[in-house]
């Protein structure tokens, strides 16, 4: 081996850090590509860097801190989270475990409220049983979650088409408010004066009539 290796100028150090890095589970691989370039340069740093990171701590007031505080980090899959749950609870000692019960009433403070309260439904034996609920309640509260934004779009559509056949109504009124009280303009009559002309006479025979009385 170290012959074939010599003969194509591979570094074996280089071999093995890469072999061990394809065991590495998905969230020690997003751990491991966050790493600035030139990190893990060596074998004995990415050994320490790994177990700095990953070792489960045998200090067991730690790791019943980390058990308290255990919440599923941004962008960490329903699956990882119960991985990371399962082997923190599995490390604190035997006689500072709580029981299967208390763990099944712990697991759930670890993911956000509408989540919890779906878990705290569910009455499962294991924790293997609450793991698979749990990637269950997921799946349907992400499908509940599409329908809701899609039935939205939908209402905004419709309500937007409403209001422009309520506006396309209302302009079409003020246009016909608009043609009647438009002022006609008035035609005159041209026999207007014919009409005037018989009360005028007998104004002047009126007033005649008054003349003769006063001579």
């Amino acid at each position: 081996m170290n012959d074939f290796l010599d003969l194509h100028e591979i570094d074996e150090e280089n071999v093995i850090m890469r072999l061990f890095v394809q065991t590495f589970g998905a969230e020690v691989r997003k751990w491991l590509k966050a790493l600035p370039a030139g990190t893990m340069n060596t074998l004995a740093v990415l050994h320490r860097q790994f177990l700095d990171h990953w070792e489960v701590k045998k200090n067991p007031l730690q790791i019943l801190s980390k058990y308290e505080n255990i919440k599923r980090t941004v962008g960490e899959s329903v699956q990882d989270h119960c991985v990371r749950f399962n082997t923190i609870y599995d490390a604190i000692p035997a006689d500072i475990k709580s029981p299967m019960g208390l763990a099944l009433i712990k697991f759930p403070d670890g993911f956000d409220p509408n989540m919890e309260y779906q878990l705290r439904e569910r009455d499962p034996a294991t924790l293997e049983d609450m793991h698979k609920i749990t990637v269950s309640v997921e799946a349907n509260l992400l499908a509940k979650r599409a329908r809701v934004k899609t039935e939205k779009k939908v209402t905004i559509k419709e309500e937007a088409s409403s209001s422009d056949h309520l506006l396309h109504k209302i302009e079409k009124m003020f246009d016909r408010l608009t043609i009647v009280d438009t002022p006609k303009t008035q035609v005159r009559n041209p026999n207007f004066r014919g009409q005037q002309q018989p009360q005028f006479r007998i104004k002047q025979w009126e007033q005649r009539a008054q003349d003769q009385t006063t001579q």
